[in-house]
């Protein structure tokens, strides 16, 4: 990747997670991250300020004691404590402020992301398309954190180090006084000599960690295959236990988790050769400049407070110098989070802007009032853009009960598009108005909570008399948690399917709508027990109409018509800017900020 488009995609990446995280500080009304952002530079400045003060206090404390003044000498302890009570004050309210600044910005950051992406299924949609956007989970819980915390960390180091870096160059200028050179006076000797130091530094530890950084890749490789092994064996317990396969597992891993133990020797002694070095330079730094000083000091041009000093103020700007290679590691890891927060973003919004199509290359949602569900010239495609379901024609009137079977990938695309929840194909799709009908799918959605909330959703639990909710499980053969009304519990894990597929009967007899789609909404029953629920419907909603689409285990009597569905074979692609927006997603992408990648090669990772 030449410079030209590394700076694009790096352009790319800090305008797009502005426009993801950049509200929070300039939304109209938004006052209290400034507040905070200020009172946080304050903080900061008054952190540098104290750290002069007790740089300027060294000097006078050891001059006091070669002077052998006892009042100064004591003098300088009162100071002391003071500056000892400003650092802890304001350490504490540095640290309370910037974690309130962090969390308050990851709490704003949170509720975006799962605003934009629990709505109107494009948690559901971005699943389907590819990309790098997996477990979303793992991005807003874990990667939203980093992102925000690491940002205002970043800030408030870099911020530190620069005051410090400009206060100390002046500090240390002014006690470098003048050097003879080859018979020539130079001033600001120790401050040419830090940078000089600093750049050395960098050097050597970058020669010193390119090993390391192979060894750790090794290791975190090794490690994936020993953790994979392991889920493995997991995923297997069944068939392991019952071929009393156990011993030859053992061995396996074993033999898996001895190959962890090469890369870690070798992680070793690189962490080994840059611990050594790295502990030689923290102390050297400190030493370096007072040995450079000893001839002036024993010349009597220089006291030894302001040799102290100078070996401080040496140490405070080297560290400063140091910030971009110690902060490396926390770059490299903000730029990774932030990537896949915009990853995930970038899906949420792709998917909306397909499911907001219209036109004739669009899947036309067509909510009216008209009594009927239809789609008319309806082509329905994998989200891909490659045809599934071809040219389909149909009207459901009201009290109809139609059932839609034949090929399972087609009958469930087509009961996706009647739900809402598919947008990719073209067409017109005709559906009543959302508080009409009620869509189920082959696993009801149970909200956590009491078993009530969950019966009587989608409506409020105050809509419902106990005595409806009693009678609705009774009808539905789930007498048994009649008494388990309030208790609060994760019902998807204890309910069987079968008995999860009856509770969803349950809630149509409540909400009795007027058109009820079923997608595969009986396949775990007996067919007894599914002509009992179609026929329960039948009963308390006889003018409702009902399209089940999938698998019925039961018989047909009950519907009015039925269609059998073929899925279309030949991959003809319909949609074609989407079939190559696919194609290109599968692409590898390159990465913003390739400079830390670079520099991170040199550098020692942690273990």
């Amino acid at each position: 990747m030449n410079r030209t488009t590394e700076a694009s995609h790096t352009k790319r990446f800090f305008r797009d997670f502005i426009r993801l995280a950049g509200p929070y500080w300039t939304e109209c009304g938004r006052w209290r991250p400034r507040l905070l952002a200020l009172a946080l530079a304050l903080l900061v400045v008054a952190q540098v300020a104290l750290v002069v003060w007790l740089n300027i206090w060294t000097a006078d404390l050891f001059d006091a004691l070669e002077r052998r003044s006892t009042d100064r000498a004591m003098d300088q302890i009162g100071i002391f404590v003071l500056i000892m009570l400003g650092t802890m004050a304001t350490n504490t309210a540095h640290l309370m402020v910037r974690r309130r600044l962090q969390f308050d910005w990851r709490r704003w950051l949170t509720a975006r992301v799962i605003g934009d992406w629990m709505n109107d299924a494009r948690h559901y949609q971005a699943e389907r398309i590819p990309g790098d956007h997996a477990n979303p989970d793992g991005r807003i819980a874990e990667d939203i954190r980093i992102a925000t915390e690491a940002a205002v960390d970043l800030a408030s180091t870099l911020f530190y180090c620069l005051l410090l870096l400009v206060t100390f160059i002046g500090i240390l200028w002014s006690l470098s006084g003048w050097v003879q050179v080859g018979g020539v006076a130079l001033p600001g000797h120790l401050v040419f000599l830090a940078f000089g130091y600093a750049g050395a530094g960098a050097v050597v530890a970058f020669m010193l960690g390119r090993p390391l950084v192979r060894a750790t890749d090794m290791r975190q490789t090794r490690e994936a295959e020993f953790r994979f092994s392991l889920v493995r064996s997991h995923e297997g317990g069944e068939p392991i236990a019952v071929a009393r396969g156990e011993p030859l597992e053992r061995d396996r891993l074993k033999t898996v988790f001895e190959t962890i133990a090469q890369s870690w020797r070798d992680q070793s002694v690189g962490l080994a050769r840059l611990l050594t070095f790295s502990s030689g330079y923290v102390v050297l730094a400190g030493v370096l400049p007072v040995l450079v000083g000893v001839p002036r000091f024993l010349e009597g041009t220089l006291s030894l407070g302001r040799l102290v000093q100078s070996g401080q103020a040496f140490q405070q700007t080297t560290a400063a110098l140091s910030w971009p290679i110690d902060n490396l590691a926390v770059i490299a890891g903000w730029r990774a989070s932030v990537e896949r927060v915009l990853m995930l973003d970038e899906a949420i919004r792709l998917v909306a802007a397909e499911a907001a199509r219209t036109g004739e290359s669009a899947i036309n949602l067509n909510r009216a009032p008209a009594p009927r569900i239809g789609v008319r010239d309806l082509w329905i495609t994998a989200a891909d853009g490659t045809a599934m379901l071809s040219d389909l024609t149909l009207t459901v009137a009201p009290g109809e009960r139609v059932l839609i079977d034949g090929n399972p990938e087609a009958a469930s695309a087509l009961f996706r598009v009647l739900a809402g929840i598919w947008p990719w194909g073209r067409g017109q799709v005709d559906l009543p108005a959302d508080d009409a009908m009620i869509a189920v799918g082959p696993w009801p959605f149970l909200p956590q909570g009491s078993l009530r909330q969950a019966l009587a959703f989608p409506n409020a639990v105050a809509w419902h008399e106990d005595s409806a909710l009693q009678t609705a499980l009774a009808e539905v053969g789930l007498t048994q948690l009649v008494q388990r009304l309030d208790e609060a519990a994760d019902w998807t894990q204890i309910l069987s399917p079968a008995d999860a597929q009856r509770l969803s009967f349950a809630r149509i007899v409540l909400f009795s709508p007027r058109w009820i789609l079923l997608g595969n909404a009986t396949d775990t029953l007996d067919p007894a027990s599914a002509d009992a629920m179609l026929r329960l419907i039948v009963e308390h909603l006889p003018e409702a109409a009902i399209v089940l689409i999938g698998q019925h285990p039961g018989s047909r009597e009950v519907f009015t018509r039925q269609l059998t569905l073929e899925r279309a074979t030949d991959g003809e692609v319909v949609l074609h800017e989407l079939h190559a927006r696919r194609q290109a997603a599968k692409l590898p992408r390159p990465r913003p900020l390739g400079v830390i990648d670079r520099l991170r090669e040199g550098y020692g990772r942690g273990p």
